[in-house]
């Protein structure tokens, strides 16, 4: 078998199917998880409610927009993303508009000088950061087609395409970036224009020597792709693509007073009352914060890079002391100027009790488990948040037995 002919059958190979991992789902890590983006936005009732939430893959018709929605990825598929990123080496900067694969007139757009291009799926699956990412790679000018969404069966994630670019133009504030990316609601007079399908772009022979004079661009669009296979953390693919992308712009300009409300950043403040045990760093589901310890086990360092934290708050849920408080609308400045921030840093003193090591603190010889059974020998503990959570669940069950009528 040659290469040509291996390449076409792993071409014809459908990687379309969307897939739920959920052993990586939030309510798979924490019994008390809020998070319900996905099966909010399904526009076809696939992903059922529940925790961890349930897709239904024979009603699943692949808009893939559940993909960037999940903080911590865990739906899965082949996107059109990377074949787009790759697509933009070839265009020089040209400028681009993208469909969708449902979209009704692909071969006609919105200027003749502009370039189509279409991916697989809604276009509700690029989110935020692959916006960023194009911008990234050279593009100054996208234009996100949605003349069709109105009578299209995915027309309800309209909003979403909306919002994914508000905050893409927002962040480009920061750079002060004259990249436009906007969406397109109606097209007066439509224009032939060349198409592109993401995932098989035309290539001539022209092409191939234009390549080899732009390998550094080639080779960051590679870089992107990569990224997000190759770190192992349980990130959401829209998060990665816009860590890479901020990695090879220029640095922001004017960014300290920019508020990140709605972008799923948060910053975090830990009090006197941290014990150094370090379940929140072993809980964290991004990796984003880190307990180190010297060799020694005398000092300690609670770390956070707010750029991998989501704000799932599940950090919160399990610190036992209740020393943790998290604040959902960070400037750009906090995630994204200061690199890791140490959240807390001390000495470190064995329990008499068991010898764990704790954060030394005046009067306190026991760590707070071995406190919490001297006092209750029998009793059990569980941290405050997730006590807090059970009252409010349990509440509610009663709420919902004395309004059926049910005991």
């Amino acid at each position: 078998m040659s290469l040509f002919d291996a390449a076409e059958r792993l071409a014809a190979l459908d990687r379309s199917g969307v897939v739920l991992d959920a052993a990586r789902c939030l309510h798979s890590q924490d019994k008390y998880a809020t998070c319900a983006l996905c099966f909010e936005l399904c526009p076809v009732g696939a992903i059922q409610v529940g925790r961890p939430p349930v897709l239904d893959a024979a009603a699943c018709k692949s808009c893939m927009a559940c993909l960037p929605a999940c903080p911590v990825g865990a739906y899965q598929a082949d996107d059109s993303v990377a074949h787009l990123m790759n697509c933009i080496p070839h265009l020089e900067g040209k400028p681009i508009d993208i469909i969708c694969s449902l979209h009704p007139a692909p071969n006609t757009g919105v200027k003749p000088e502009l370039t189509g291009l279409r991916v697989q799926g809604c276009l509700a699956v690029l989110g935020t950061g692959a916006y960023l990412a194009l911008v990234a790679l050279g593009l100054e000018q996208i234009i996100l087609r949605c003349d069709a969404c109105g009578a299209c069966e995915w027309g309800c994630l309209r909003q979403r395409i909306s919002d994914q670019v508000e905050r893409a133009n927002a962040l480009l504030v920061a750079w002060n970036h004259p990249a436009e990316i906007a969406c397109v609601e109606r097209v007066g007079k439509p224009a032939e224009r060349p198409l592109w399908e993401a995932k098989n772009p035309p290539l001539s022979r022209r092409d191939l020597f234009r390549m080899l004079g732009r390998q550094g661009q080639v080779a960051l669009a590679r870089a992107m792709e990569q990224h997000e296979r190759q770190t192992g953390q349980f990130l959401g693919r829209d998060r990665l693509r816009l860590l890479s992308a901020v990695e090879h712009l220029p640095p922001a300009a004017c960014a300290d007073s920019l508020e990140l409300s709605g972008f799923d950043f948060a910053t975090l403040v830990i009090s006197e009352a941290c014990t150094a045990c370090g379940v929140c760093a072993r809980a964290c589901p991004t990796g984003a914060l880190c307990l180190e310890k010297n060799a020694e086990e005398s000092e300690y360092r609670l770390i956070i890079d707010y750029r991998k934290c989501i704000g799932c708050e599940l950090c919160m849920h399990v610190c036992a002391p209740a020393a943790i408080s998290i604040n959902h609308a960070p400037t750009f400045a906090e995630v994204f100027g200061k690199g890791a921030v140490i959240l807390q840093e001390g000495e470190l003193v064995k329990c008499d009790r068991c010898g764990t090591p704790i954060a030394k603190r005046a009067g306190v010889k026991l760590c707070p488990v071995c406190e919490y059974r001297r006092k209750n020998p029998f009793g059990s503990v569980l941290p405050p948040g997730l006590g807090q959570s059970r009252d409010v669940e349990h509440s509610s069950g009663k709420k919902n037995k004395k309004n059926t009528g049910k005991e």
